[in-house]
């Protein structure tokens, strides 16, 4: 019994947690895009650099935010795995936890590393725009492809994993299954996109943001929000007693 209600609260908490780290990485990410940079605008490395230079705080403070809201989605999707537990749909939800962690790892290498590195760059710009502006745009080679393969693993793979897996159990209702496999889809498509066309006004304006932001949000939130009001209906299987 008591084993059964500590259950109950790690499933709450997972799936809060999933929901408040869904909601911190897209207002935070969104903060960024408005306040600080254009995402439709072709913006030369210069300026911006004085765009992070003039809100080098806000930079930092919210590219840790989405840091931290990324993490806490990893804790909602892989509590959401963990409710198929002792069901046939098991390996599935075990290789979408594989794609989770594979994805955030790989998301918070990169939001980590450019709310750190830019701002440094922002230092010396006056002295060397040059030399900032190839060392910025090597920088941000080397992150975009990260970026887009953790885009690829924990808004497209992850998602349809999850999503098959829901199909497979009746613990979920079979629109939140179908949202994950056709959006996760959609952010495959997305990802492959991007690699082959880089930064378009489709890709990046238009694609990533349903398909790598706001689907796979409704997604977890959907998938989540259950499982924080009802805990209980996770099929975990109660220990055998000794």
């Amino acid at each position: 019994m008591r084993w059964e209600t500590e259950r109950r609260k790690a499933v709450r908490i997972g799936a809060g947690a999933g929901i408040a780290g869904v909601a911190l990485a897209v207002l935070s990410a969104l903060a960024v895009l408005v306040l600080i940079q254009d995402p439709f605008g072709d913006v030369a490395p210069a300026a911006y650099l004085k765009g992070i230079a003039g809100a080098r705080g806000l930079w930092v403070l919210l590219h840790f935010a989405v840091t931290i809201g990324t993490a806490l989605r990893l804790a909602g999707l892989l509590t959401v795995g963990e409710t198929f537990q002792g069901t046939a749909a098991r390996p599935l939800a075990v290789i979408g936890n594989g794609f989770s962690v594979a994805g955030v790892a790989l998301l918070i290498v990169t939001y980590s590393r450019d709310g750190y590195v830019h701002p440094f760059l922002t230092q010396s710009l006056t002295d060397t725009p040059g030399v900032q502006d190839a060392i910025f745009a090597a920088s941000s080679r080397a992150g975009y492809s990260t970026e887009i393969t953790g885009l690829l693993l924990i808004a497209g793979l992850a998602p349809i994993a999850y999503g098959l897996a829901m199909l497979v159990s009746p613990l979920y209702s079979r629109w939140i299954a179908w949202l994950g496999i056709t959006g996760g889809a959609g952010a495959v498509v997305t990802a492959a996109y991007l690699y082959s066309t880089g930064l378009t006004d489709l890709g990046y304006g238009v694609l990533y943001p349903l398909f790598g932001m706001l689907v796979p949000a409704v997604w977890l939130i959907a998938a989540a929000l259950p499982l924080w009001r009802t805990p209980d209906r996770a099929a975990v299987a109660t220990p055998a007693e000794v």
